[in-house]
């Protein structure tokens, strides 16, 4: 993006095409949704709502999750809804999308942190003619239309290199994280995979339960060093890196032991700043639900081409949309402060 452009200039010059642009791609899945009326995309209408259900929406993380439905909204001339339990709780989820349901939403971003226990929902939706798609974490047994996020197995691939690079190619690594969350899961496969090929140069030596709170992790982290004296990384699968920071400052380790996070929150651009975390992997979340909305709505307005498609048994929206990972230092941490 040019220096001199600001971020409303930014969203001008993208225009609203992306979602056109994908609609292009090859769709894999069939889909069972009612195909409604196609209209004008140009025309606004504000009684057409898209919403987001949040698995824990107060967290810091979904900041950027929620400018970009708010921007694609915008552009589009809808409405646009951020919702869900404002700590992490699964069930209360279920609860907050069926009430969504009810009433009738033009279409559905769903986080899917818990795939099995969500599932159930999202197919409810699909059937009551609602377009759903998933972002951040991916419910693939469901009936679900596209996911829009990271590949979690290559992101974690890539952090395993991170942390690889950060210690100068050996090393015994502390990870903390949430068991059985799905995309954290093929995140730690992806680290180990790339620990493999180091010949036991890198060692993973423990997962610890962070419990998907910053708190939490700090304690966590803190009784892992205890147990582990031998670690020299610790790395943090979800977005509680600020807790990591914490573990390394109340135990005197800052600098000592080094640190890789994943995701960006105002706390780890702090740690990066400080030099308590060394790298972080930031997810493009801004897109994910800035693509969501605009798919949602081309599939809502889509051409007799591909209504044509839908009518036939054929996935209009692309099977799944990697929205990447980088890999984020202190030089390059000031692009993510909030204005």
């Amino acid at each position: 993006m040019n220096k001199n452009m600001n971020r409303r200039d930014f969203l001008k010059a993208l225009g609203v095409t992306g979602g056109a642009a994908l609609l292009a791609s090859c769709a894999q899945s069939p889909q069972a949704t009612a195909a409604p009326q196609a209209t004008a995309a140009s025309q606004a209408n504000p009684n057409e709502k898209y919403v987001m259900v949040s698995n824990v929406s107060a967290h810091p993380y979904w900041l950027d999750a929620q400018y970009g439905g708010e921007d694609a909204a915008k552009m589009l001339g809808v409405t646009w809804q951020y919702t869900g339990p404002a700590e992490f709780d699964t069930p209360a989820q279920v609860t907050a999308l069926e009430q969504i349901i009810s009433t009738k939403p033009s279409g559905l971003l769903v986080a899917a942190l818990q795939p099995d226990a969500i599932s159930a929902a999202i197919d409810k939706a699909i059937a009551a003619g609602i377009p759903v798609v998933t972002v951040d974490t991916d419910a693939p047994d469901s009936k679900r239309m596209t996911y829009l996020g990271t590949a979690n197995y290559s992101a974690g691939v890539t952090m395993g290199k991170t942390m690889m690079e950060a210690l100068g190619g050996k090393g015994k690594v502390g990870l903390a994280s949430v068991p059985g969350q799905f995309n954290l899961e093929e995140r730690i496969r992806g680290i180990k995979d790339a620990f493999a090929a180091t010949n036991g140069a890198m060692e993973l030596v423990t997962v610890v339960d962070d419990k998907n709170d910053d708190a939490a992790t700090t304690d966590a982290v803190v009784a892992m060093l205890q147990a582990n004296p031998g670690i020299n990384l610790v790395g943090s699968i979800n977005a509680v890196g600020a807790g990591v920071a914490a573990a390394l400052r109340q135990t005197n380790n800052v600098g000592k032991i080094k640190a890789v996070t994943f995701d960006i929150t105002e706390p780890i651009i702090a740690a990066l700043e400080d030099g308590s975390v060394n790298a972080t992997m930031v997810q493009r979340t801004y897109m994910m639900t800035f693509v969501g909305v605009q798919m949602l709505y081309d599939y809502n307005h889509r051409s007799a081409y591909l209504e044509n498609w839908s009518k036939n048994g054929i996935g209009v929206l692309p099977y799944a949309v990697d929205t990447g990972v980088m890999s984020i230092t202190k030089e390059k941490a000031t692009a993510f402060k909030k204005k």
